[in-house]
C-alpha cells in the first residue's frame, strides 16, 4: 500500500469520527449535484442533497448538518436568500459557498453573508476536498473545544513541571516521552542565544583559560557573552514557569468594546518600532469597522499578541510589510496579524506544519538573534502560549500560510488570527 492510499484512508476514517451529521449540498444543477456527491463519497463525508434555497431551508429546519454547500445563482430561492434565512436561526452554520466569479469585489460581497469560504467554479477536486478541509477541522475545533483545552492543558503541564521542577515527581510511567518531543526540546535546547550559547562558550573558555595562581584567566570577551547569554536564559526559564501559571490559573475577564481593543493593540505594537528600520519595515496598525463587546483579560490577550507581533517580526521579508488588522467573522471578532515572508528559508508555515507549530517545544525555523532578548517564552514555547490564552478565553488560534495579492506580484505571507467570541 502506497503512503498517499493509506493516508486517504487515514483521512476518510477521520472525517467520519469528526464530521458526525451529514453536509447539506444546495445546488439547482443536477450534472453539479452528481458532482459534488461523488466528491463527498470521495472524501468519506455523508451528504444529502437540495435543488434550491427553499427545499434546503425546509431541510435545515427539520435537520441537523454539519455545514453546507451553497450555490449563489439557483431559481425559487438564491444562494445569498438562503444563507440569510438560514443565519436567523443558525446564527453559527458553517457554510462555503459557489461562485463562477473571481472578482474581488464579487469575493468580498460574498464573504459579507458571514460565509466560511467560498470555491470557484468549475470546482477541481482538489480545491474541493481542501475546502472541506477546512471546513472539516474548523467544526471539529468548534466542537471539541473544551476536551482539547483540558487534554492539552494535562500534558504540557505534565511536560513543564518536569522542566521547571515546581511539582512533586510523577510516575515512572509517565516518564517516557515521544522521540519527536524529546528532539524538539533538544534542538531549542541547543540553538541559538541561551543555554546552547552558554555550553559552546564554556567549552571555549575551559580551553582558553590561563592559571595565574588561585585564579583563572578568561577573556573579558567571552565572559561578556556568557553573561549576556545568562541572562537571556534567565528569561527562557521565566517564560517557563509564566506559561505554567497561565495554563493554571484562572482568568479574570471584563467586558470592553471593541474599539477600546483597537487602541490596546495600537499601543501594544510600539515594542517593535525600534526595530523595524532594521529589515526596513512598515506597521500597519487596525482600524474598526463595526462595533461589538468583547469578554477579555486586557493583559493576558495583549501578552499573546505581543508573542503573534514579535514572531511575525522575526521571520517578515525585509521591506515589505507587517499589518495589523481586525475583522469579523462567524461571530467571532478576529485580530490578524499577517507579514510576508521569503519562499527561501523560510517558507512561512504549511499546512503540516500548521497544527504542529502550536505544540510545546516543535520548531520549524531557527531562533532569530537579534530580537532574542525580547522573547518571553522561549524553547519553541511562543506560539503554544499564544494558543493557550485563546482558549483560556473560549477563542481560537490559527496561523497559515496565504498568498498575498496586494503588491505588484503575488507573494507568500503568513496570516495570524486571534479569534475572540462576542459577546
Amino acid at each position: 500500500m502506497t503512503n498517499s492510499t493509506s493516508s486517504l484512508i487515514k483521512n476518510k476514517q477521520e472525517r467520519k469520527s469528526v464530521v458526525r451529521d451529514p453536509i447539506l449540498l444546495v445546488e439547482d444543477k443536477l450534472e453539479n449535484t452528481l458532482m459534488l456527491e461523488a466528491l463527498c463519497d470521495e472524501f468519506g463525508i455523508q451528504y444529502q442533497s437540495a435543488s434550491n434555497g427553499e427545499e434546503a431551508l425546509e431541510m435545515a429546519k427539520a435537520n441537523k448538518y454539519s455545514f453546507y454547500i451553497v450555490d449563489l445563482m439557483m431559481p425559487v430561492m438564491d444562494g445569498p436568500t438562503f444563507i440569510q434565512k438560514l443565519k436567523e436561526f443558525q446564527p453559527d452554520a458553517t457554510v462555503l459557498v459557489q461562485t463562477a466569479l473571481d472578482s474581488t469585489d464579487t469575493v468580498i460581497e460574498v464573504m459579507k453573508l458571514g460565509v466560511f469560504d467560498y470555491i470557484i467554479k468549475p470546482i477541481l477536486p482538489d480545491q474541493f476536498h481542501k475546502a472541506l478541509n477546512k471546513a472539516v477541522d474548523y467544526r471539529f475545533l468548534k466542537a471539541s473545544e473544551a476536551a482539547i483545552l483540558e487534554a492539552e492543558s494535562l500534558k504540557l503541564r505534565n511536560q513543564l513541571e518536569w522542566l521547571t521542577y515546581k511539582e512533586t515527581r510523577r510516575k515512572a510511567g509517565d516518564e517516557s516521552w515521544e522521540k519527536s518531543s524529546i528532539h524538539s526540546l533538544q534542538t531549542s535546547l541547543s540553538q541559538g542565544s541561551g543555554i546552547g550559547a552558554i555550553i559552546s562558550l564554556l567549552d571555549m573558555i575551559k580551553t582558553e583559560m590561563k592559571e595565574d595562581g588561585e585564579n583563572y584567566l578568561i577573556n573579558k570577551n567571552m565572559m561578556n557573552l556568557v553573561i549576556e547569554n545568562q541572562e537571556i536564559t534567565k528569561n527562557l526559564l521565566k517564560g517557563l514557569t509564566q506559561l505554567l501559571e497561565i495554563i493554571n490559573r484562572n482568568i479574570e475577564k471584563k467586558r470592553i468594546k471593541a474599539s477600546e481593543l483597537v487602541e490596546k493593540i495600537k499601543s501594544c505594537g510600539e515594542f517593535i518600532l525600534p526595530y523595524l528600520d532594521k529589515k526596513n519595515l512598515r506597521l500597519t496598525l487596525p482600524t474598526l469597522k463595526k462595533e461589538v463587546e468583547l469578554d477579555i483579560e486586557e493583559d493576558l490577550f495583549l501578552l499573546a499578541l505581543e508573542e503573534v507581533i514579535l514572531n511575525a517580526y522575526k521571520y517578515c521579508a525585509s521591506k515589505t510589510s507587517l499589518e495589523i488588522f481586525t475583522s469579523i467573522n462567524q461571530g467571532y471578532f478576529c485580530v490578524v496579524v499577517k507579514n510576508i515572508v521569503d519562499e527561501r528559508p523560510y517558507g512561512g508555515v504549511d499546512e503540516k506544519h500548521e497544527s504542529l507549530v502550536l505544540q510545546p517545544f516543535f520548531r520549524i525555523h531557527p531562533p532569530v538573534e537579534s530580537v532574542s532578548h525580547l522573547e518571553r517564552f522561549g524553547l519553541g514555547l511562543g506560539l503554544t502560549a499564544v494558543d493557550q490564552i485563546l482558549r483560556k478565553h473560549n477563542g481560537l488560534f490559527f496561523i497559515h500560510n496565504a498568498k498575498d495579492h496586494t503588491g505588484e506580484h503575488v507573494r507568500l505571507c503568513v496570516m495570524s488570527e486571534l479569534l475572540l467570541p462576542i459577546q
